[in-house]
């Protein structure tokens, strides 16, 4: 049976034997269902899971090689952070939306605060920028994705109304930014956000959607809708972990009460709603059959979310009993086997929407593309948890 430094030690030699295959490019979103994954050719908002986990390991082993390999991505995050459309366009890269943090956060912030480069300030700074300009003053919100080719009008229309629950993972750049400049704007746009998730994407008995509408003139709340999930208004289980991670990371830096206690109510809902093995759906209002999709991205972002509640509420030990027994289960069920020699920590992850109604996939119970796959940031996710099992004391890009 493996044990957290035994695994840690493993994963990390999987992240040094991981940068001669990738040879400086970025690792797609989902692996192949044997765990490897290929190198993506344009910009996605996963790009910094990969480099990420460089400093991370940095962190956790005190190896050069780690963080000599992260900068080898330093040109690469200096074009993807470029305001010029035409940059971005050249190179092919999605334009920057609401998962700015996860790109730049992970990567550029963490890097500067561990060497103290000028580069990875500059680069910091201008995310955290085009962060804060997608601030709505009506409704008071920051919006959720660009426009995309195959957009309707209508879509479209909608889209300057919609707000996303994975955006709260991402405010902690906004709290950096504001702590590093001194301009309180950025933590007020992050405070206000989160204020308004909290009131209109978090439902009372601690569920969430997973995107939310407002009237793009007025502001006004219209109401939840999903990409992902099962239905408009069912759970999807990234976007709940999401939700109670992000939380109590931005009670970590705002000392808000209000955000502390609605973390806890996603994190009770999520507990009672887990499958009996301590397995989550993809979607937990999703029918409960034989081929229900799992998805282990959200248990590895939950593990390190029910991880920070323990740190902020040490009488609560159930949440540190099941932030283990996630992470346990995800070894014993979840854990990609060396056998296969994969790029890739954990199996069975899920991106959604994982059941496309009225296809051919529902007449026959097969799933498609990006079911029971690996997923970056599951793994990402995962050797968080693990690094901060071990040593509750570890450097983290959060804070």
């Amino acid at each position: 049976m493996w044990n957290e430094q035994n695994l840690i030690n493993l994963l990390s030699e999987r992240i040094k034997n991981n940068c001669s295959k990738y040879t400086g490019c970025i690792p797609n979103a989902v692996a192949n269902r044997e765990g490897r994954y290929e190198c993506q050719t344009g910009g996605h908002w996963t790009d910094g899971f990969w480099p990420g986990m460089l400093l991370l390991a940095n962190v956790c082993k005190k190896d050069d090689v780690y963080i000599q390999e992260f900068e080898k991505y330093i040109p690469f995050f200096e074009e993807r952070v470029a305001n010029d459309p035409e940059v971005n366009a050249i190179n092919g890269y999605i334009g920057l939306d609401h998962d700015v943090g996860f790109i730049f956060h992970l990567t550029a912030v963490f890097h500067f605060r561990l060497t103290g480069s000028a580069v990875s300030e500059k680069i910091s700074l201008q995310a955290a920028d085009a962060l804060a300009a997608r601030f709505q003053e009506r409704g008071a919100f920051i919006r959720a994705w660009n426009d995309w080719e195959h957009d309707t009008p209508e879509f479209r229309e909608l889209k300057k109304g919609k707000a996303i629950i994975d955006s709260l993972m991402n405010l902690p750049l906004l709290y950096w930014a504001s702590r590093h400049t001194g301009e309180v704007r950025y933590a007020q746009i992050a405070s206000c956000h989160a204020n308004t998730l909290m009131r209109n994407i978090v439902r009372e008995d601690g569920s969430t959607y997973h995107t939310f509408q407002f009237d793009p003139a007025t502001g006004e709340p219209k109401g939840g809708k999903t990409a992902q999930g099962y239905a408009d208004d069912s759970c999807w289980s990234r976007g709940q972990a999401w939700a109670l991670y992000g939380l109590a990371l931005n009670y970590r830096h705002s000392s808000d009460e209000q955000m502390l206690a609605t973390a806890l109510r996603c994190a009770e809902y999520w507990q009672r709603s887990l499958l009996p093995n301590g397995d989550a759906p993809w979607d937990f209002a999703a029918p409960r059959t034989e081929r229900l999709p799992i998805d282990t991205s959200a248990m590895a972002i939950a593990a390190c979310g029910l991880l920070e509640l323990a740190s902020l509420l040490p009488e609560r030990s159930d949440l540190l009993q099941l932030a283990r027994a996630t992470v346990r289960r995800l070894i014993d069920a979840h854990l990609a086997p060396a056998s296969l020699e994969p790029n890739a920590f954990l199996l069975h992850g899920c991106v959604g929407p994982s059941y496309f109604k009225g296809s051919q996939e529902e007449a026959t119970g097969e799933y498609g593309y990006g079911t029971d796959q690996p997923l970056i940031y599951g793994d990402y996710f995962f050797y968080e948890a693990l690094l901060r099992l071990n040593n509750s004391s570890v450097v983290l890009p959060w804070f």
